[in-house]
C-alpha cells in the first residue's frame, strides 16, 4: 500500500458511514452521489475489503467498515480540533455549549459572570435545543444533558442529581393542606410527564391525577405558568431556587422525589485535548459541586 493516505476517499467513506447513505454524504460534502460512490469503491479496491453491505433498504457497515469508521471518526475529529486550535490563535477564543433552555437560563447563565472573572479571554457560546445534539457533526465543544448518562462515544461527567418537589404561586397555598388537595388544581407538566405520577405514588395519592393538565416542551414555560398561578409544577431546587428566594414560588409540601436521571456534562473525548474546553469542563464540575 502506498504511503500517501487517500484523504478524499476516507472523507467520503467517513460521511457515508455516519449517514449510512451516499446521498446524504454527498450533500454534506457538496459533491455528487456518483463522486462519493466512486471514492468508496476505490477505497474498497485499495484495501481489498468490502466496507458496506448494499441492500435494497440502504447501506450497512461490514465488520471491516465498522473498524475503519471508528478510526476515521476519531481521526477527523482530532484534525478538526487541531485546526480550530491553530485558527483560534488569530481570533477570539470561544467554547460552545449546548443544553436545554431551562438549564441554560436557570443554572448556567447566572453563573457565567464568575466564569468571565476566571477566564476573561475566553467566551462561552451557548445554544439551546430539546434534542441530543450530535456534538461532533455540529462542531460543538460541550453539552449539558439530562438523562441516565449513557451516550456512546462521549466523555460524561455527572454534575448533579435533581430532587423534585411541587411548587406553586403563594396564592394557591391555602388550597393545598395535604397532597390529596392537588386534585382540586391543575398539574403542569414538561415532556417527562411520568415524574408527576411518580411523586403522587410516593405521596400515597392516586397517580391517575397525573394524566391531566397541560404539557409544555420547555420547563421555563412550565415554571412561568406556575408563577402566574395557573397550576402546580414539579421542579428541582436547581430550577427554582431564585423563585423560592424571591417568593414567586413556594413549596406547599416537603416531600421530595429522587429521580433516576441526572444532569451530565458531555463532550467528545478528543475535545479534552483543547485546554480551553478542559477549562470549561472543570468549571462546570466546580459549579455543580457548589450546587
Amino acid at each position: 500500500m502506498a504511503k500517501a493516505l487517500p484523504l478524499n476517499a476516507l472523507r467520503a467513506f467517513d460521511a457515508a458511514a455516519r449517514h449510512l447513505s451516499l446521498t446524504r454524504a454527498a450533500k454534506e460534502l457538496s459533491v455528487t452521489h456518483g463522486a462519493v460512490s466512486r471514492q468508496v469503491l476505490a477505497l474498497e479496491e485499495r484495501l481489498g475489503e468490502q466496507l458496506f453491505e448494499r441492500t435494497p433498504r440502504g447501506l450497512t457497515l461490514t465488520p471491516a467498515g465498522r473498524t475503519l469508521a471508528a478510526g476515521t471518526h476519531e481521526a477527523f475529529g482530532r484534525l478538526t480540533t487541531a485546526l480550530e486550535a491553530v485558527a483560534s490563535r488569530h481570533g477570539p477564543r470561544v467554547v460552545s455549549i449546548t443544553t436545554l433552555a431551562s438549564i441554560a437560563a436557570r443554572w448556567l447563565v447566572p453563573r457565567m459572570i464568575r466564569f468571565q472573572r476566571l477566564h476573561p479571554d475566553l467566551d462561552l457560546r451557548v445554544s439551546t435545543n430539546t434534542r441530543a445534539v450530535d456534538l461532533r457533526k455540529e462542531n460543538i465543544d460541550l453539552g449539558i444533558r439530562y438523562g441516565r448518562g449513557v451516550w456512546p462515544g462521549l466523555h460524561t461527567v455527572r454534575l448533579f442529581d435533581p430532587h423534585e418537589f411541587p411548587v406553586c404561586a403563594p396564592k394557591l397555598v391555602p388550597q393545598l393542606r395535604r397532597p390529596e388537595d392537588l386534585a382540586k388544581l391543575t398539574l403542569l407538566h414538561d415532556m417527562t410527564i411520568d415524574r408527576w405520577a411518580a411523586w403522587l405514588r410516593v405521596a400515597g395519592v392516586d397517580e391517575s391525577l397525573a394524566r391531566k393538565g397541560p404539557v409544555f416542551e420547555d420547563m421555563n414555560v412550565v415554571l412561568q405558568a406556575a408563577i402566574e398561578g395557573e397550576g402546580v409544577a414539579l421542579a428541582s431546587l436547581t430550577m427554582v431556587k431564585a423563585d423560592l428566594v424571591a417568593q414567586r414560588l413556594v413549596r406547599p409540601f416537603d416531600l421530595e422525589l429522587t429521580v433516576d436521571r441526572s444532569y451530565y456534562a458531555v463532550c467528545a473525548p478528543e475535545r479534552l485535548s483543547d485546554p480551553d474546553v478542559r477549562a470549561v469542563m472543570e468549571w462546570l464540575i466546580e459549579e455543580a459541586e457548589e450546587t
